[in-house]
């Protein structure tokens, strides 16, 4: 019986549980992994939630409690033309930001992805923008984009016999500084994600294409592009989701001007939400802005999975 007990601990105790490996590791990443999911929850999904819900609602969060209108608000979106507008300004100007900023972005880790012994400090001042803080440096394009002759970019151009330009009154130009803004302080995190992608392809192939006497952009076209597929398709699915919550720099640099020509729907379920306490609207914008990024994610998806058949 002892020597029984000894090769098989839970034989003397028959009604307790035996717990193999397998799921005593499974408990343990349990209890890791639901606190993690419960911040998520709290913070994330039952807002979302419940986001959702006051879309079907008309509630201005002054007291009153929501009170359930079915698809009116949606109604209302669909019906009233400056809703569309301002979704596609959101969609034309977030695609625009997006181009740019994934092709600069390759184009300066081309450039970073070399061996020297600085190459650590440019990475660094790419990267610097992405964390600091956006009502500074906005702060500072505001600044910049001053209307006075003797202020700003104003005070530069004058000094090389240039006219003053009145920047708020041109949406060419405040579209400009936007996508500028935008890509500046995006740039880092995709150049990083881009340099991490070129170091992981063999050098062997570069060598191979270099003897059979490729070009620099022949060795680009056909190992490096095709060697970063799957990290294109990151920055290029995560981009969307970015560039379709542009925001901020709205906020801060624009503020939709001139004349709401530069105004986008983030902007505009902002000010539902929190100016005008419009909060069944605001729910209803943010629906149809979601639907619409997942739409174009899940479209990027099917045409890169079309390509590859």
């Amino acid at each position: 019986m002892s020597s029984m007990s000894a090769s098989n601990p839970t034989a003397a105790y028959p009604g307790r549980p035996r717990y193999t490996r397998a799921r005593r590791e499974a408990r343990r990443a349990y209890m890791i992994l639901i606190p993690f999911f419960s911040y998520i929850a709290l913070w994330n999904l039952i807002p979302l939630v419940y986001g959702l819900y006051l879309g079907f609602t008309e509630f201005n969060a002054l007291g009153s409690s929501p009170t359930w209108v079915g698809l009116k608000n949606f109604e209302t979106f669909f019906t009233v033309p400056e809703y569309r507008q301002l979704l596609f300004r959101q969609v034309w100007m977030g695609m625009l930001a997006l181009a740019c900023n994934t092709v600069i972005s390759f184009i300066l880790a081309l450039a970073l992805n070399v061996q020297s012994r600085v190459k650590g400090v440019f990475r660094t001042a790419i990267y610097v923008p992405n964390v600091a803080a956006v009502s500074a440096t906005t702060a500072v394009f505001v600044a910049l984009l001053n209307p006075l002759a003797n202020q700003g970019l104003n005070k530069v151009l004058v000094s090389m016999g240039f006219p003053a330009i009145t920047w708020n009154y041109s949406q060419g130009w405040m579209v400009f500084w936007i996508i500028a803004y935008f890509v500046w302080q995006r740039v880092g995190p995709a150049v990083i994600i881009w340099l991490g992608g070129l170091q992981g392809i063999d050098p062997s192939l570069y060598e191979a294409a270099k003897v059979d006497g490729a070009t620099f952009w022949q060795q680009v076209f056909y190992i490096t592009l095709p060697g970063l597929k799957f990290i294109s398709m990151y920055i290029l699915l995560t981009g969307i989701i970015g560039a379709m919550q542009m925001f901020d720099v709205i906020m801060f640099i624009s503020k939709g001007n001139p004349f709401g020509r530069t105004d986008v729907l983030m902007y505009r379920i902002y000010r539902d939400g929190f100016v005008n306490f419009n909060l069944g609207m605001a729910g209803a914008e943010s629906l149809v802005l979601g639907l619409v990024t997942v739409v174009f994610a899940l479209g990027y998806l099917w045409l890169q999975q079309r390509r590859d058949d």
